[in-house]
């Protein structure tokens, strides 16, 4: 299984806390940003895939470990949102992180 490497505090300003990826906190930057940025619509696209990278960091898996996760969770009878989060919790790495 490959982990993320990267630099772990951008992606938690990013995406924001993410308990699997690191006990750091990140430093809030002063209120000096662009407001201009501040005042953008969020498109769905950025929402969506939003949720997918924290699913991925969070849980610390590969685009196609959960692309793999949302086949067998869309091919089961259910929620497939529900589904793919017991499929999730139920990886032994995940299991003995929350013991």
């Amino acid at each position: 299984m490959s982990r993320y490497r990267g630099p772990r505090v951008r992606i938690i300003r990013r995406l924001g806390t993410l308990p699997g990826l690191s006990n750091k906190i990140p430093h809030l930057k002063s209120s000096s940003t662009n407001q201009s940025t501040s005042n953008k619509k969020i498109s769905q696209y950025r929402i969506r895939l939003e949720e997918k990278q924290k699913l991925r960091f969070h849980y610390g898996i590969t685009e196609r470990q959960l692309l793999n996760y949302v086949r067998i969770a869309r091919k089961a009878k259910g929620s497939t949102g529900q589904i793919l989060l017991q499929l999730l919790e139920m990886r032994l790495d995940n299991v003995i992180f929350r013991l």
